[in-house]
């Protein structure tokens, strides 16, 4: 079954499952359309970052990671090994947790963060590992509209004044840029050069 979901900024009406939202750019090696297994929650909303020359305050329309769309209590997940860096909560945001991964791309360290989470089930400076619960999905912070997570991903350099960047989550998937990857218990993981699966659990009936 289809849902509407309404905002103050817009409609959009999706399936519960198996549906992703476009893309601002070709991520995907062979030129094909963003990948969704039939059983992971729907990506509601894209990652749209500015034109190139503009900050995000300068554009509407900025969104600088995914939304996942599930019901509240749905289990959120580490996508890589790492480190809690940050788990708060925070009125617009709502309950965040950063992690700091093992992994790193091209020399550059990276980082995760879940928002808008209903509960954190992590504290800072807990080390985690790829699947792990860290959380359940929400509603949280002024900004959540609907229950969904807010996905980001960002890169950066330890220990340099460099600020951690956003980037599109879906150029890290563990099957490959665009091709979104379900968590499942018993698979062999790499964790160099980082690669990450679904924030969310991917219930097994669709499979």
């Amino acid at each position: 079954m289809a849902i509407m979901l309404i905002s103050s900024a817009c409609s959009t009406l999706i399936k519960p499952y198996g549906f992703v939202a476009p893309d601002t750019e070709q991520v995907r090696e062979d030129g094909q359309p963003l990948f969704i297994p039939a059983n992971a929650h729907s990506i509601s909303q894209g990652y749209k970052p500015p034109p190139p020359g503009l900050h995000l305050t300068e554009v509407k329309g900025v969104h600088m990671g995914i939304d996942v769309y599930a019901e509240t209590g749905t289990p959120v997940l580490a996508v890589a090994d790492g480190v809690v860096i940050a788990s708060l909560y925070e009125p617009l945001l709502g309950n965040r947790v950063v992690i700091e991964h093992t992994g790193k791309r091209n020399g550059m360290s990276m980082r995760t963060g879940s928002f808008h989470m209903d509960r954190r089930l992590v504290s800072e400076g807990d080390k985690v590992i790829r699947g792990q619960q860290i959380g359940t999905l929400g509603s949280k912070g002024a900004l959540a509209p609907y229950p969904h997570l807010h996905f980001e991903v960002r890169q950066g350099v330890m220990n340099e004044k460099i600020e951690f960047e956003p980037v599109n989550p879906h150029r890290f998937w563990a099957d490959g840029p665009g091709i979104v990857t379900c968590f499942k218990t018993g698979r062999t993981w790499t964790d160099q050069p980082f690669v990450m699966t679904y924030p969310v659990i991917c219930p097994d009936w669709a499979e």
